[in-house]
C-alpha cells in the first residue's frame, strides 16, 4: 500500500501552505461542533480532496517539467530518511508521466532482494517477456524440447534489449522520454552466483535494458531515472539532481491525521478533546508522512479493537506523549496477540531478506505457528489475510508492486523502545534459515484446495514444490497415492496429523526435501525413514510424545540441518550422531520433559538460538564454558534442573538470556563487558543469593531485569539504562540502590518485598509508570512521587503507606494516577 496522503513537503510553495492553513482551521472548527451539517461537512471534504489533487499533481508537474524542459538531467534522486514519503512521490510522478501520454514508466522495487536474475524477470515481465521462471518451467515440463534454458534466456535477454531501444526510438520521435524508477532502499547489492561479485542495482538494471550499448546513441537521453533512496552521500556526476524530502509542515501533518483518523468523523465520538490535544501536541513535532499515518491508523485500530490490554484514553495519553509511546502501548504486549506476534515475525524476517509476496508472508506466519490453531489451512490463511489488511491499514507494513509487502520505514528502529524487539530474536526461526539457504523455496506458494502449495507449472502436479498441509484435510486422501507422485518437494509441513511413521507419506522418494515440518504429530512413534533425507535443512518434530527414541545415525544424513525443533517429545536422550550437526542455527528442544542432558555442543559455532525451556528432567549440560558459540543471541533454560550456567561472558552478541524457574541454580556467572544483553530473566531461581557487585558492569543495553523469586540481599549499584526492573517476591532485599542512572525505568516491581523498609529518592524515574509495592509491608514511607507526572499505577495494597492526604496530594500532581490501596 502506497503512502497515499503524504506530501513533496519541501516542493510546495509558500502560498499553497497558507491556503492549507486557512482550510486546516475551518475543518478544525467544524471537527469539534457538537453539530455537524453532513452535506455541508461532505462539501467541504470532497473541496479539500480535489484541491490536494490539484496540489499533488502541481507537485509532480514540476518534477516532471526538471526532466522534460532540460536535456541534461538523466536522474532525479529522492532522498530523505525512511517514511518522508519518497515512494508517493514517485508514484504521482508515474501517474502524471501517463497521463501526459508517455510510455507506462518501468517500475523496479528495491525493497525486495534481488539477485542478478530475479532482476531480470522483474524487468522483462514488465516488457511482457519470458522470464528465468518460465524458462524452467518450460524445461522441467517438456523435455522434448532440444532448446537449452541458456539459449532461451540470451534470446530473451536479446528481445529485451531490442524493445528497449525500440521504445527509445519512439520516444526521440514524439520528443518523449521512458521514465524508469528505482525505489526502495537503494544501497542494496546484487550477488552473481557465478562471478560471486557485488554490483550496484543501477548498474545491472541498465546493463539488463542494454543501455551500456548505446553510450553514443542520441536517443539515449530520452531515457530518465527517477530513484528513490535514504542515502545521504553526495553525487556530483553529471546530469544528476537532487531533492530532499523532510518532516512535514505543521498544518499538513495536522491534516494528514485529520483525514485518516477516521473515528472523529463518528458523531458521538466521545474523544474530540483529547484529538484536539493531539493534534496540538504534534503542531510543534516534526513529523514524518508515515509517522503520521502510523499515529491515526494505530488510533484507528484500538478504538476498534478495545480491550482490557487496549483502552482508547490510555492510546490518546500515549500517542499525546508521543508515537513512540503510542506503538509501544500497542504493540509491545507478551506473544499472545495473533496480529502483534504477525507484526514482529514480520519486522525481524523483512529486515533482514527484504519484501516478499504476501502469500509467502502469511505462509511464513503459518509455520512459525502464529496463527495457531491450525485445524484448517485454508482458514488459517483467511485469517493470515485479515491479519495482514490490519497491518496495512495500520501502516505498519505496506504493499507495493506486485503484490510485495515490505516494513513501513518508519517501524524500523522500534527495538531501541519495544520489549518485543528485543525478545523476538527467535521470531523469524525456521522461515529465515530456509530463507537464507534457498530465497526462492516458497517463491509463488498460495492457497489451492485446502493446502498451501506452490507449483513449477500448472499443468503437472508432481511438480508441486512447497506444500502445507492440516491433518484434518489429509484425512480425506490415501496418503500413499497423495504423495507417490510428489518427489520433487523441497517444503513438506503437516499440522495435527495423524501419522505413525514418515514412511506412510512415501518419504524416502522425497530426495530434494529441504524442509520436513511434522507439528502436532501425536501418534508418531519413530522417524527411521528420515534418515533417507540427505538435502535435509529445516527439521521440526512436535508433540510425538510416543517418540521414545532417535535412531543413532540419523543426525549423522542429515548432517546438513541449520534448524532443528524437537519439541514436546518423549525422549531421554540424544542420539550420538547429534555432534555431526555443525551446520546448526536453530536448536529448539523445548517440552522434552525426560530429556536428562544436553550433549557436546561446542562444534556448533554458527548457532544462534539455543532453548531447552521446560525440560523438566534436563540436570546436566555437557560444557563449561560456551565460548565457542560465538554468534550465540538467544539462550533460554527456563523451567529446567541445571545447577550451573555455562560461562557466557565471552559472547558479544548474546541479546537475551532467560532462566526463569531455575530452582536449582545455585549461581549467576558473570555478565561483565557483555554489552549485547539486553534481557535477562532469573525469576524463579529461588537459589540463586548472591549477585556479584560488577556483574552488570558494561552491560549498557541491558533493558529488562527480573530477579523476582530469588533470595538476593542487595542489588549492585552500577545497574542502568533499564526499562523494567522486576524484584517480586524477593523476601530478603534489604535496600534498593540509588536508581539515578535508570531514568527511562517504566516498571518497577517490589511486591511481596516484606523486609524492605525504605527506598531511595525516585524522583529521576520520569518514565516511571508502574510502581508496585503490594506487601511490603516493612515500607515506613514513600518518598517524594509528585514528579512522577507519567506514572498511572501505584499498589499499595498491604502496606500501612496508604492515607487519604498521601493519595490527595498524589492526584493533585498526577491525575490520571490509578492506586490500589
Amino acid at each position: 500500500m502506497s503512502n497515499t496522503d503524504s506530501s513533496t513537503q519541501e516542493i510546495i510553495s509558500e502560498e499553497n501552505d497558507q491556503d492549507n492553513t486557512q482550510e486546516m482551521k475551518e475543518e478544525d472548527d467544524e471537527g469539534n461542533s457538537q453539530e455537524i451539517n453532513e452535506e455541508d461537512d461532505q462539501g467541504k471534504t470532497q473541496d479539500q480532496e480535489i484541491k490536494e489533487e490539484q496540489d499533488e499533481e502541481e507537485d509532480a508537474k514540476k518534477i516532471y517539467n526538471m526532466f522534460k524542459e532540460d536535456n541534461n538531467v538523466s536522474e532525479i534522486i529522492l532522498t530523505g530518511k525512511a517514511g518522508t514519503g519518497k515512494t508517493w512521490v514517485a508514484m504521482q510522478i508515474r501517474k502524471y508521466v501517463v497521463n501526459v501520454k508517455h510510455d507506462e514508466p518501468i517500475w523496479i522495487p528495491l525493497d525486495k532482494k534481488h539477485d542478478a536474475l530475479s532482476l531480470f524477470d522483474t524487468i522483462a515481465r514488465q516488457f511482457s517477456l519470458r522470464t528465468n521462471t518460465d524458462a524452467r518451467e518450460e524445461i522441467e515440463t517438456d523435455q522434448k524440447k532440444e532448446v537449452s534454458e541458456k539459449e532461451k534466456m540470451e534470446l530473451s535477454a536479446k528481445k529485451l534489449k531490442d524493445d528497449m531501444k525500440k521504445k527509445l526510438k519512439e520516444a526521440a520521435a514524439a520528443q518523449k522520454f521512458l521514465l524508469v524508477v528505482l525505489d526502495g532502499e537503494f544501497d542494496l547489492l546484487l550477488t552473481d552466483d557465478e562471478k560471486k561479485e557485488e554490483v550496484k542495482v543501477e548498474n545491472s538494471v541498465k546493463e539488463i535494458l542494454g543501455l551500456g550499448s548505446l553510450k553514443d546513441d542520441p536517443n539515449l537521453k530520452y531515457v530518465k531515472f527517477l530513484i528513490t533512496r535514504r542515502s545521504k552521500d553526495e553525487d556530483s556526476s553529471q546530469g544528476v539532481k537532487k531533492l530532499k524530502l523532510g518532516p512535514l509542515p505543521e498544518n499538513e501533518a495536522i491534516r494528514l491525521l485529520q483525514k485518516n483518523y477516521v473515528v472523529r468523523k463518528v458523531k458521538d465520538s466521545s474523544y474530540s478533546q483529547e484529538f484536539t490535544q493531539l493534534s496540538e501536541a504534534i503542531r510543534n513535532k516534526k513529523l514524518l508522512p508515515a509517522e503520521v499515518l502510523m499515529l491515526a491508523g494505530t488510533l484507528n485500530y484500538i478504538a476498534e479493537n478495545q480491550s482490557k490490554d487496549l483502552k482508547m484514553d490510555l492510546a490518546f495519553e500515549a500517542a499525546i506523549d508521543d508515537l513512540k509511546q503510542l506503538l509501544r502501548y500497542t504493540y509491545d504486549k507478551e506473544p499472545a496477540n495473533c496480529m502483534i506476534n504477525c507484526f514482529w515475525h514480520s519486522w525481524h524476517f523483512l529486515q533482514k531478506h527484504g519484501g516478499v509476496h504476501y502469500n509467502e508472508l502469511i505462509t511464513n506466519w503459518i509455520m512459525e505457528g502464529h496463527l495457531k490453531p491450525i485445524k484448517e489451512i485454508d482458514k488459517a490463511y483467511q485469517k493470515g489475510h485479515h491479519i495482514l489488511m490490519q497491518l496495512i491499514d495500520c501502516h505498519m507494513l505496506k504493499m507495493q508492486e506486485d503484490n510485495v509487502v515490505v516494513l513501513e520505514g518508519a517501524t524500523l528502529n522500534m527495538n531501541e523502545y519495544c520489549r518485543r524487539g528485543n525478545l523476538g530474536r527467535a521470531d523469524p526461526g525456521l522461515a529465515s534459515v530456509l530463507k537464507d539457504y534457498d530465497p526462492r523455496v516458497l517463491e509463488g506458494i498460495r492457497p489451492a484446495d485446502g493446502m498451501m502449495k506452490t507449483l513449477c507449472s500448472d499443468s503437472k502436479e508432481e511438480m508441486i514444490s512447497s506444500l502445507l498441509v492440516d491433518g484434518g484435510r489429509l484425512c480425506r486422501e490415501v496418503h500413499g497415492t497423495f504423495f507417490g507422485g510428489k518427489h520433487n518437494l523441497n517444503l513438506l509441513s503437516i499440522f495435527d496429523g495423524r501419522l505413525k511413521s514418515p514412511n506412510e507419506l512415501s518419504i524416502s522418494e522425497m530426495k530434494k526435501l529441504l524442509a520436513l515440518i511434522l507439528r502436532g504429530a501425536y501418534l508418531l512413534k519413530n522417524i527411521d525413514q528420515i534418515a533417507n533425507l540427505n538435502a535435509l535443512t529445516v527439521l521440526e518434530i512436535s508433540g510425538s510424545t510416543f517418540l521414545k527414541e532417535i535412531p543413532d545415525q540419523l543426525f549423522q544424513e542429515v548432517s546438513k540441518l541449520r534448524s532443528l525443533k524437537l519439541s514436546a517429545l518423549g525422549i531421554t536422550s540424544l542420539p550420538k550422531s547429534f555432534s555431526e550437526l555443525i551446520e546448526l542455527r536453530r536448536l529448539i528442544l523445548s517440552k522434552c520433559s525426560s530429556l536428562e542432558q544436553l550433549p557436546k555442543v561446542d562444534k556448533f559455532t554458527k548457532l544462534e538460538v539455543i532453548d531447552l525451556s521446560e525440560c523438566k528432567s534436563l540436570v546436566k549440560i555437557q560444557e563449561k564454558s560456551f565460548k565457542s558459540l560465538e554468534k550465540l543471541q538467544v539462550i533460554n533454560f527456563s523451567h529446567t534442573k541445571i545447577e550451573k550456567l555455562p560461562i557466557v561472558k565471552t559472547l558479544q552478541h548474546l541479546e537475551i538470556l532467560l532462566l526463569k524457574g531455575c530452582a536449582d541454580l545455585v549461581g549467576m556467572r558473570s555478565l561483565k563487558n557483555v554489552s549485547t544483553l539486553k534481557v535477562l530473566d532469573l525469576s524463579g531461581a529461588e537459589n540463586i543469593k548472591e549477585i556479584m557487585y560488577d556483574s552488570f558492569e558494561g552491560t549498557s543495553n541491558l533493558k529488562e531485569l527480573d530477579l523476582s523469586g530469588t533470595k538476593i540481599q542487595f542489588l549492585p549499584s552500577d545497574i542502568s539504562h533499564l526499562q523494567k526492573l522486576k524484584l517480586s517476591g524477593c523476601s530478603l532485599l534489604i535496600e534498593l540502590p540509588e536508581l539515578d542512572g535508570c531514568d527511562i525505568l517504566e516498571e518497577l516491581d517490589l511486591s511481596d518485598c516484606k523486609i524492605l523498609k525504605k527506598l531511595p529518592d525516585l524522583s529521576a524515574l520520569q518514565k516511571l509508570k508502574n510502581l508496585n509495592l503490594q506487601n511490603c509491608s516493612s515500607l515506613e514511607s514513600l518518598p517524594d512521587l509528585t514528579s512522577l507526572t507519567k506514572l498511572v499505577k501505584l499498589d499499595l495494597s498491604g502496606t500501612t503507606l496508604w492515607s487519604e492526604d498521601v493519595e490527595k496530594s498524589l492526584k493533585d500532581h498526577i491525575p490520571r494516577l490509578e492506586i490500589q490501596k
